[in-house]
């Protein structure tokens, strides 16, 4: 996500300074909320913010509080936005709103010092993002004198056996009774655009809006330019008749193919179809895009990455409805989802089909570093 590359913006500007900012982390839910364990929001003492954990409803509070509540090491705040979220199950003042978003909400506030990389949770997330391998963070909640973010080199030896063992973003109960919820932090999605048209541009963008790490090539070097494409990490000149065996796609990996020559098209959708992508789509027509895997001797039901014609049916008409199209349907493949309506949908709205499908071997890549 785009704030993710804030909030360590943010974090940058601390590190710089060697001053202290309090990060604010959702590692617990019950029932509806509207972010879900792993949003973060940073904060530092002269006001600026990055990231967010609620539609807004609780970052004023949090914000207010966050200092005196973490001056005397970390802490979990809860917050009850159910309609009588003000009183807990035994009596007790939740610190609720009663907002009626018919949730609860666990916070954990802890400062984060500029002077304590890599080890510390914002270190680990921008160590996450410069070599593209996940790495499971341990955030203990309980017991009080035990509450705090502990990265895999600090972890206890009990906790780095249960984090083998859940392999996976959960809350879960220790042997010892401590409460502690394991998250998985994956890189950011790497787009990679064959194709550097007019249309790629809106495509660029939209990516990027999300914080995806973008990619464009094309063998044409009149269209490959980077004064085209100022919001990628990458324009490059590369002939379709150029191996790809070079480039390291890792399983966050997505591309679109969209250089609008058929035979660009077909020399990279053949060397595409061999990669382990997360998602590989084809622009243009259902008969152009059916021609093209015959000509390459591919078989669409051995490619499940494989979406073409490229895009979900919104009826898009236009380069900037295409890419939104086409994002929309990249975002959906990601989670398991068909991209239909959410009115439609039975059960949480939140739940993904993919939950660990994407467990992967993250490597250091040579395309988009």
């Amino acid at each position: 996500m785009k704030e993710r590359e804030q909030i360590l913006d943010l974090w940058r500007e601390l590190r710089a300074t060697g001053t202290a900012g309090v990060l604010v982390t959702v590692v617990k839910t019950l029932g509806s909320s509207y972010r879900r364990p792993g949003a973060r929001l940073l904060i530092t003492e002269n006001g600026k913010r990055a990231g967010s954990i609620s539609g807004g409803c609780l970052e004023d509070d949090v914000i207010k509080k966050a200092w005196w509540l973490s001056e005397k090491g970390a802490v979990v705040r809860r917050y009850d936005t159910t309609p009588d979220g003000d009183i807990g199950p035994s009596g007790e003042a939740t610190g609720g709103f009663g907002l009626g978003c018919n949730g609860i909400i666990y916070l954990l506030i802890q400062r984060v010092n500029g002077r304590d990389e890599p080890a510390s949770p914002m270190g680990v997330l921008e160590t996450v993002y410069a070599t593209r391998r996940e790495v499971l963070l341990a955030h203990v909640l309980a017991p009080a004198e035990s509450i705090g973010s502990f990265a895999p080199d600090a972890m206890s030896d009990q906790l780095r056996l249960r984090a083998t063992a859940v392999g996976g973003s959960v809350v879960t109960t220790l042997d010892s009774g401590a409460e502690v919820f394991f998250e998985t932090l994956i890189p950011p999605l790497r787009l990679l655009i064959f194709g550097a048209g007019d249309d790629a541009v809106p495509l660029t963008q939209l990516a990027r809006h999300l914080g995806w790490q973008v990619c464009v090539f094309d063998g044409r070097a009149h269209h490959a330019r980077r004064e085209k494409f100022p919001e990628a990490q990458q324009v490059t000149v590369h002939d379709s008749n150029t191996s790809l065996d070079d480039f390291a796609i890792d399983p966050l990996t997505a591309a679109v193919v969209m250089t609008h020559s058929y035979t660009q098209d077909l020399n990279f959708l053949k060397a595409l179809a061999k990669r382990p992508l997360a998602y590989l789509g084809v622009l243009g027509p259902r008969n152009r895009s059916e021609q093209l895997l015959i000509d390459a001797g591919i078989v669409a039901a051995d490619v499940p990455a494989l979406h073409g014609p490229a895009g979900l049916d919104i009826g898009a008409d236009g380069p900037e409805q295409v890419a939104l199209s086409i994002i929309a349907e990249i975002q959906a493949s990601l989670n398991g989802r068909d991209g239909g309506s959410l009115r439609q949908r039975n059960g949480s709205i939140h739940s993904r089909a993919s939950d660990g499908r994407i467990a992967a071997s993250f490597v250091p890549g040579i395309v988009c570093a």
